[in-house]
């Protein structure tokens, strides 16, 4: 299945931008990054397809950083990719 990872350089971001799109009511997860997509940084955001170009218009909007939105064929473990 197709999930969608939001990739940052640090947790500080990452929090930042977990908060901001919570807010807005957007479905989204704390998840570990997964390797296949990056090192930078172990946390990442678990998003909805549909909702990514929402994700960044938020982001814009309220000045977030973030690395990029990557897309992963992967399977997911509910134990695994969710921290919250």
């Amino acid at each position: 299945m197709l999930h969608y990872y939001v990739l940052f350089q640090n947790h500080t971001e990452s929090m930042a931008m977990y908060q901001a799109l919570k807010k807005e009511g957007l479905n989204v997860r704390i998840s570990p990054t997964p390797r296949e997509l990056s090192v930078c940084c172990g946390v990442s955001l678990l998003v909805l397809g549909e909702d990514v170009e929402r994700i960044r218009q938020i982001a814009d909007d309220n000045q977030l950083s973030y690395i990029s939105i990557e897309s992963l064929n992967n399977t997911f473990d509910n134990t695994r990719h969710r921290y919250g």
